[in-house]
């Protein structure tokens, strides 16, 4: 629940106001946090995350650095920050029927904050050399540029290539299902890297832009860690 106090510059009395409206308000606007370094907000998030979804099981770096070490777990990366500017660029591109994936101009990109955090996410991710069998991407250019940072072995995936900024399409989804569920070989990881909306559509979880939902094959209940761009450093660390 959240408390706010207005003061009236006629008077000294606070007011303090509990309401639901305002509430709704924020949680639309990506207000809060939940686990990591840098919280959650605004400016990272289109799809804030929803009420009811599980609380992160391992918040300690230690924790979550020993658990990746030890494989079993699927990583789902979001591509880091964009460029609000370009919010509507991909829905007019296509509306002129000028979008391409192989065209980074008819896209939403990455800010200049969101390929160095990246590549500073990704450099410090190479230090841990985490046992992962499979890097997965999107084809859009702010997911494998994303990847790219945190591995020189990406291969494209169709399923997670989303197909605008929500995909309703159900074998797109079961797709991205498939690839979710898929167990990797014993001691080692998969990681992908994605979108927020085919991501709440197969699983309804949600992940900000930058930050990684570790989870256990097949399994949506549960949200084994968050992993902020921040986090990476400090899980590098553990020894």
């Amino acid at each position: 629940m959240f408390n706010f106090y207005f003061q009236n510059s006629s008077t000294t009395a606070a007011i303090r106001a509990v309401s639901f409206p305002i509430l709704a308000i924020l949680i639309l606007a990506g207000c809060g946090t939940r686990g990591g370094g840098d919280g959650i907000n605004p400016d990272r998030n289109f799809a804030p995350p929803a009420p009811d979804e599980p609380p992160p099981e391992l918040t300690a770096p230690a924790d979550i650095a020993r658990a990746l070490r030890a494989g079993g777990y699927v990583i789902y990366m979001r591509h880091g920050l964009t460029k609000r500017s370009e919010l509507e660029l991909e829905s007019k591109s296509r509306a002129a029927g000028k979008f391409s994936l192989s065209d980074c101009s008819t896209q939403r990109n990455l800010s200049d904050e969101g390929l160095a955090e990246s590549r500073a996410a990704g450099e410090q991710f190479r230090r841990m050399n985490l046992p992962v069998a499979k890097y997965l991407s999107s084809r859009y250019c702010r997911v494998w540029q994303t990847a790219r940072a945190f591995s020189d072995s990406i291969a494209y995936s169709e399923a997670l290539t989303s197909d605008g900024p929500v995909v309703k399409q159900p074998e797109r989804i079961e797709g991205v299902r498939a690839l979710l569920a898929e167990k990797p070989p014993v001691g080692r990881n998969h990681m992908l890297f994605a979108h927020q909306g085919i991501f709440w559509e197969a699983t309804r979880l949600t992940v900000q832009e930058g930050w990684a939902v570790v989870l256990v094959p097949g399994v949506y209940t549960r949200i084994v860690a968050r992993i902020s761009s921040a986090d990476w450093a400090r899980l590098a660390a553990v020894p």
